[in-house]
């Protein structure tokens, strides 16, 4: 999600990233999480265009659903866990990961690491995207990240500069290795070679250029251009190539009948691990290509029909967006 850049921004970003972020790494493990679901569902509320966008483009995908609503709202929160994801990498540790996420699915990572050849992790940009590369990377696994770098459309204030800066200082204490998907590649594919984990996005980068090579398929019968980056990874390096979503841990239904944030003993936030995701290997790059932006393609419909509140790009699921049309 992308919120237009105003004064009144600035002024937000010198509050939340300033004395907000150091009250927030003071206190206990999940409450920084929990407060900036909050403020997300807040800022729902105080934008109402942002919130029909969103609105408008979930019934562009999902149909005329009842619960529009509430899943757009949901979006927000989404966006400003994801948003200030920052503020836990130094608490979520050894000791307090399990507060935060459950991992569903890990004997899928283990058996393809056991085939010696690496493993490529592929994810949609769902709840925190970075919680299971940190809390895999706590729990010992080498983990790799490929990112979007810095390429951007947004033309950043000075304060807002300073709060990119900020974030992304925060974020080198991730448990892992970051790798800018715009440069040079090598390094991903020694990692693979030395067995290690290697997690990349299989949907849109959001507020900025695509960086790779894109094909357009239909994802919740829109034309989206889905990225080929992790089946070029696994193809290269022969490597089983997986899924993970991270999304949030819902408690069964309450008297409104929403599903309610993990409560007392239950991680806030479940990563699910799938099995190995199969497309053609042996007819040659092109072939793999197009069989495995069918399986991306599949696998996100699926994803976003299942959780569409914990996704964070639907203010961009629109024709010249992420939806293919006139630019």
């Amino acid at each position: 999600m992308v919120i237009a850049e105003s004064p009144l921004k600035d002024v937000w970003r010198r509050l939340v990233w300033g004395p907000f972020r150091q009250a927030a790494e003071a206190a206990p493990p999940t409450w920084e999480a929990r407060v900036v679901r909050a403020m997300g569902r807040a800022a729902a509320q105080a934008m109402p265009s942002k919130l029909g966008q969103v609105r408008t483009n979930m019934q562009r995908g999902l149909g005329p659903r009842a619960d529009l609503e509430t899943l757009a709202r949901q979006t927000f929160a989404t966006h400003f866990g994801n948003q200030y994801i920052g503020f836990l990498f130094g608490k979520c540790d050894a000791r307090t990961w399990p507060r935060y996420l459950e991992i569903q699915g890990l004997h899928h990572l283990e058996q393809a690491r056991a085939q010696g050849r690496g493993v490529v992790l592929m994810h949609p940009h769902m709840g925190p995207a970075q919680l299971p590369l940190h809390v895999l990377g706590v729990r010992g696994y080498p983990m790799h990240q490929v990112g979007g770098g810095q390429v951007t459309e947004v033309q950043f204030s000075k304060t807002g500069q300073w709060a990119v800066q900020t974030r992304a200082s925060l974020e080198q204490r991730i448990q892992a290795t970051l790798h800018d998907g715009g440069r040079f590649l090598r390094p991903i594919l020694r990692a693979l070679e030395n067995n290690e984990i290697i997690m990349s996005a299989c949907d849109g980068t959001g507020g900025g250029t695509e960086l790779g090579r894109r094909l357009v398929r239909p994802v919740l019968g829109q034309p989206v251009g889905v990225p080929v980056g992790p089946i070029w990874m696994a193809l290269q390096a022969k490597a089983p190539l997986l899924t993970v979503r991270c999304v949030r841990h819902r408690r069964p239904s309450g008297p409104s009948g929403e599903r309610q944030d993990g409560g007392e003993g239950q991680a806030l936030f479940l990563a699910e691990i799938g099995p190995p995701v199969e497309f053609e290997r042996g007819q040659g790059k092109a072939a793999a290509f197009e069989s495995g932006a069918d399986a991306i393609a599949a696998y996100l419909s699926q994803s976003l029909s299942a959780w569409p509140g914990d996704w964070h790009f639907w203010d961009y699921f629109e024709p010249g967006r992420l939806i293919e049309g006139e630019r």
